[in-house]
């Protein structure tokens, strides 16, 4: 779209939505993906501070707002008479969707409205890292109006539900992941992973290492896959871009321990159903929650089962793993070993691994690496260019999608998402994947589905 054509068409809806009477405060509530979190904080932040008002912000972060799970905007929202506020709630791309479908009993978590009662605003929003920090409290569960999805709906279990936009005006945008392997993943010998590899992991207890290297040496040694939840976008991805299937179960193992003064993990379990029991706690394993089980699919089995938050897997990515302890999802003792941790992030989180720690490994998938990535922690040209000529497929459509009732464009969560979607596809997505206006060459059908023109 032309600037002059964009202009006249955001000050036609302001004054639509100007016309219609709505209250003097609006409330938008945003949830889904994290891995275009960083883009979306980006984007919203973006259309408050050109609106040129005082802007008030909260998050959950203890660092950069842009790794919040939760945060909380308050001001004047660029063409929306009155206040706007705005929430978000990163938790999964599936679950996502799931909270635009079930509500009220999917609802997430949001800040509550009154969060932001004691900040103090900051003249223009020039400088939004200045609002409040690790903000967990006071939550409350709200009806979502928006979700960002790593997949399509046709993916996930409500294929048959109705939801805004159809089809692919729902894309806003390209999510890129890469394969990463722990720090002590044998990097100086291997820089990829096969999906064939990748399928041996999920589909057994770990794979010895000589079936990754082809080293002698490495026989003696294992390497587990770990990742996702079913709820997120992430895990659906990898699940159907390597061929193992959405819905197959997996075999998948979480950090248990780590000795605090080395960073070394010191114990792992394969995921129990249910994500926690008595016997690993018992053992001495941390990071057993309930919100680690796979339920979307009706599949709460051991091992299929992962992370609840691509925040901690990224950080246990940047371990090492030596003399390990390996528990079965019932407690037993499967064996010690010398081990490596193997998964698919995206390159968003990726980048974080590659810092957290020791640092983790970024891989290429099926003798592709993103080099920039990899070397520098940053998306480079060359790798954009793999990317969007086909040569490396570790990538899906961003969908963003809002509820089956949200229609007209003068309701305030259509502009919000509108504005919102107007930035991504043009932003610079800050090493989170492609603006869909870049990517011209290569699609696909589906998620996991064939790259070609």
């Amino acid at each position: 779209m032309k600037l002059k054509t964009l202009t006249l068409t955001l000050a036609a809806a302001a004054l639509a939505l100007g016309s219609t009477g709505f209250a003097q405060t609006n409330i938008v509530n945003i949830t889904g993906a994290t891995a275009f979190r960083t883009a979306t904080l980006d984007a919203i932040k973006n259309r408050f501070t050109n609106a040129g008002a005082v802007l008030k912000m909260a998050h959950d972060s203890s660092g950069s707002f842009n790794a919040a799970n939760l945060a909380i905007f308050e001001g004047t929202f660029n063409g929306i008479p009155g206040t706007t506020i705005v929430r978000c709630s990163f938790n999964g791309s599936v679950e996502g969707i799931d909270a635009l479908v079930n509500s009220p009993t999917a609802d997430p978590s949001y800040l509550a409205t009154n969060t932001l009662s004691s900040v103090t605003a900051i003249a223009g929003g020039n400088n939004v890292g200045n609002g409040v920090s690790n903000v967990a409290t006071p939550i409350e569960t709200a009806q979502s109006h928006i979700a960002f999805s790593d997949v399509s709906r046709a993916a996930t279990p409500f294929k048959n539900a109705s939801l805004q936009p159809a089809g692919s005006a729902s894309i806003a945008g390209v999510v890129t992941f890469t394969m990463v392997g722990n720090n002590s993943f044998p990097s100086n010998s291997v820089t990829s992973i096969s999906a064939q590899n990748f399928r041996a992991m999920l589909a057994n207890d770990g794979i010895a290492m000589s079936q990754v290297t082809g080293l002698t040496n490495d026989a003696t040694n294992r390497v587990y896959a770990t990742g996702r939840n079913d709820g997120s976008g992430t895990r659906t991805t990898y699940m159907a871009e390597t061929g193992h299937g959405i819905t197959t179960t997996v075999r998948q193992f979480i950090v248990g321990s780590i000795n605090g003064a080395t960073t070394n993990i010191t114990r792992i379990y394969k995921v129990p159903a249910g994500g926690t029991n008595a016997a690993l706690t018992s053992a001495g394993n941390t990071g057993l929650s309930v919100s680690n089980a796979s339920t979307i699919w009706g599949q709460n089995l051991a091992g299929n089962g992962g992370y609840a938050s691509g925040s901690s897997l990224r950080s246990d990515l940047g371990r090492s793993s030596t003399n390990v302890v390996i528990y079965d999802a019932d407690g037993t003792v499967l064996r010690t070993n010398n081990i490596a941790l193997v998964s698919w992030l995206s390159t968003s989180d990726a980048r974080a691994a590659r810092t957290n720690a020791l640092g983790a490994a970024i891989l290429g998938y099926n003798g592709i690496r993103l080099d920039g990535l990899a070397t520098n922690g940053a998306i480079s040209a060359a790798d954009t260019n793999k990317i969007v000529r086909g040569a490396y497929t570790a990538w899906s459509f961003q969908q963003m999608y809002r509820r089956s009732d949200l229609t007209a464009t003068n309701q305030p969560p259509v502009f919000v998402y509108n504005q919102i979607k107007n930035v991504l596809n043009t932003a610079n997505l800050q090493n989170t994947g492609i603006p869909i206006s870049v990517m011209t060459v290569v699609t696909r059908p589906t998620d996991g589905g064939i790259v070609a023109p």
